[in-house]
């Protein structure tokens, strides 16, 4: 293996605390802020400087729950079930889960199952007394009733106010049950940062799951006469296996990708941890390397393994655009010493995108967009855009940290110092929109609507049937960016006979007006200061 330098990011102390019961929040683990109005320099010169995390809000009008992205994350796990520890009402969005689940896993080849999930259903006597009684009951029933590989028990802010032990009711059932029990501390009110949500299933995960066969072998039989040769292949197999850590955002079409990319340099790929059963992820530790394509999303999961087993991991680009995809390739090969080969697949692979998205990219030229989402997927997004002629007029991320700094520095080099902003808030979203009037945003799903009422033609940033990463990626969200400008007319024809929420005069203030703490940043200037246009956007 080469000795090249592998881009692993250093994270915070307080990331390490894999023996206590719960993980810190974000907030306090990454200094990662939700609140933040400005442009490119001023945020990354912010976040360097650790200034970003001082942001607040003196009014909000709704933020994610990180209740919600545990349960995505926990029913993707094979043969899970979930319960919702608390009031009926915390598991209402749980409904939607379904159909997503069965196609992913449809889509991968896998049999589909269905979402099952479960409440403690507390009533107003649980609150007082403790819901002691109702989660045990759910427990019990939810592994007789359908025998799960494991029971994914989640903390909603109702036990979590009046200090519901559930990791003591969980441990004192334990022997009375077969499934895998992972209580995930996960109340909506203990963090304003929503993605803590996935360092607190992976805590409940690495504490409960197994990662190694008891035999250190794998599953193999000793009593084989084959035992020898099949050890043989399996470690010289392991020298040239890769860990993808993927998320439900993360497509079927986009995993086939990587793992075409990767085959062509020789590799071995395995996809983990959705999608994967308990069973399935005690092979984890049995790869020469670990890809984290999202900081936000397993970046904990990765420095557990390489503390406690020794695992080595990189941080590539995730794969969207030509540049990304070219990076993504060349820290993979760099690490098992496959630089010529890497040089050789992405001469191939980008002559081969440049010719057959060049005649959309000429029709292309001069129209504009915003981005909107997840802070590394919108940047690497962005640089797509770049790449086949559209002019990214600013961003809104839903939170950011330095982990995306590198990114972002390369983002302002080739893009200029656009707009940019932090926030959850829909009322900021169309504020800003009403001012930057870009013709496309490409926008997480669930924000889409208040964009397309707002007149503009949307393209979700991810999708469950098509691809954006890699060079295929490349075309495809090409082709449906000239699609979805060609066919603006719904956008116009909603905007002309919906009427959004929001009074006129909300439109003449900043888009980050009710951010409080605009003198504490480095600039030392509100919004309106830093980045304002001089006719009236109104």
């Amino acid at each position: 293996m080469s000795d090249t330098k592998t881009n692993i990011i250093h994270v915070n102390k307080f990331l390490h605390d894999f023996d206590n019961r719960e993980p810190k929040s974000r907030e306090y683990t990454r200094n990662t802020t939700n609140a933040y109005g400005g442009n490119l320099d001023d945020m990354l010169s912010g976040a360097c400087s650790g200034c970003l995390k001082k942001c607040n809000r003196d009014f909000t009008q709704a933020i994610y729950c990180q209740n919600t992205v545990s349960t995505l994350l926990s029913m993707s796990i094979k043969g899970s079930v979930i319960i919702m520890h608390g009031p009926i009402g915390c598991g209402s969005q749980n409904h939607s889960q379904e159909s997503k689940l069965k196609l992913a896993l449809k889509q991968r080849g896998l049999d589909p199952e269905e979402a099952i999930w479960l409440s403690s259903n507390m009533s107003e006597d649980d609150v007082v007394l403790g819901g002691e009684k109702p989660l045990k009951a759910a427990i019990k029933k939810a592994d007789t009733l359908y025998n799960p590989t494991c029971i994914f028990i989640l903390n909603s802010c109702a036990p979590g106010v009046i200090g519901d032990d559930i990791e003591g009711i969980i441990d004192s059932v334990r022997d009375e049950t077969k499934a895998i029990l992972v209580p995930l501390h996960c109340p909506g009110f203990m963090a304003k940062v929503f993605t803590s949500a996935y360092d607190v299933v992976y805590h409940g995960v690495l504490r409960n799951f197994k990662f190694t066969h008891d035999d250190g072998e794998f599953g193999l039989d000793h009593n084989s006469p084959d035992y020898l040769a099949q050890k043989k292949e399996l470690e010289e197999r392991k020298k040239k296996t890769v860990n993808i850590y993927v998320a439900s955002s993360i497509s079927a079409f986009d995993e086939k990708e990587m793992i075409r990319l990767l085959n062509k340099l020789g590799l071995y790929v395995r996809t983990v941890i959705e999608y994967n059963s308990p069973e399935e992820l005690k092979d984890v530790t049995n790869a020469a390397l670990n890809v984290c394509l999202c900081h936000v999303h397993d970046i904990y999961f990765v420095e557990f393994l390489k503390e406690k087993y020794g695992m080595p991991y990189v941080t590539p680009s995730i794969p969207i655009g030509i540049t990304s995809t070219n990076s993504f390739i060349r820290d993979i090969a760099a690490f098992f010493g496959l630089e010529k080969e890497a040089e050789e697949l992405i001469e191939e692979e980008s002559r081969k995108v440049l010719k057959a998205v060049e005649p959309i990219k000429n029709r292309l030229q001069g129209k504009t967009a915003v981005v909107s989402g997840g802070y590394l997927r919108i940047g690497s997004t962005a640089l797509l855009l770049n790449d086949i002629g559209i002019q990214v007029l600013g961003f809104r991320h839903f939170n950011y940290d330095e982990f995306g700094n590198e990114l972002f520095k390369e983002v302002r080099e080739r893009i200029g110092n656009v707009t940019n902003s932090v926030s959850t808030q829909a009322s900021e979203l169309v504020n800003l929109l009403k001012r930057l009037k870009p013709d496309l945003c490409i926008t997480h799903t669930g924000a889409g609507v208040w964009v397309e009422k707002s007149g503009i033609p949307t393209l979700t940033l991810f999708s469950e049937n098509f691809s954006y990463f890699g060079y295929n990626g490349v075309f495809e969200v090409a082709r449906r960016v000239e699609r979805t400008l060609a066919n603006g007319k719904f956008s116009r024809n909603l905007k002309d006979n919906v009427e959004l929420p929001f009074r006129k005069e909300w439109y003449l203030k900043d888009p980050y007006h009710y951010i409080t703490d605009f003198k504490q940043n480095n600039t030392g200037k509100s919004y309106s200061e830093v980045y304002a246009k001089e006719e009236n956007p109104a």
